[in-house]
């Protein structure tokens, strides 16, 4: 009996861990859902890092699905100017290219647009298009981005246009939840 009994306790303690009482496990870490809430849908993208490093260089990157543009936002941070793209799919392939003007090309037309600024960027979208709600142009006047225009939208094609104040560095991250193109230029320097 003696036998048995010391076997029965040497085989607990190799399943708690050598002696230690048996306890539940202890909660993880909340698993964030794969399907964005109500308030993560409608809530502004995150504020830049102070570590964020900005380019004052082009930018590209993206997918390779088709996706619409729906919605155009542009607004001021402490420190940097922010715009978004977003999409009713995932971030299509995007080049986003640097001026030394606001004065762009319409696509097809070839007609010539001045926006407000000195100087501009142009972000190619392929494959894209422009989804009924998406606006064809917004001035929102901030330190560094003055002024925003839809300048093509032919075979697949989607330019968006940008007027800046200056020449202006920027950062470049795309966003799930929705999908987004988010464009951080750099101010105050």
């Amino acid at each position: 009996m003696t036998q048995r009994f010391l076997t029965l306790i040497a085989l607990l303690a190799a399943l708690t861990g050598c002696g230690s009482p048996i306890t539940p496990p202890a909660a993880g870490p909340a698993v964030a859902s794969a399907t964005p809430t109500a308030a993560a849908t409608a809530a502004p993208v995150a504020t830049p890092q102070s570590a964020q490093t900005y380019s004052c260089a082009d930018a590209s990157g993206g997918g390779t699905a088709r996706a619409s543009v729906v919605a155009v936002r542009a607004a001021a941070g402490d420190g940097y100017d922010r715009w978004v793209l977003e999409f009713d799919g995932p971030v299509p392939g995007y080049r986003i290219t640097r001026q030394d003007n606001a004065t762009f090309t319409e696509d097809a037309s070839g007609r010539t647009v001045t926006l407000d600024g000195a100087a501009g960027v142009v972000v190619r979208l392929e494959p894209a298009g422009s989804g009924p709600s998406a606006p064809l142009a917004i001035s929102p006047r901030e330190t560094e981005l003055r002024d925003l225009r839809q300048v093509g939208d032919f075979e697949g094609v989607v330019h968006w246009a940008a007027g800046l104040a200056a020449p202006a560095c920027m950062h470049v991250t795309t966003l799930d939840g929705p999908p987004r193109l988010v464009i951080d230029f750099k101010s105050g320097s």
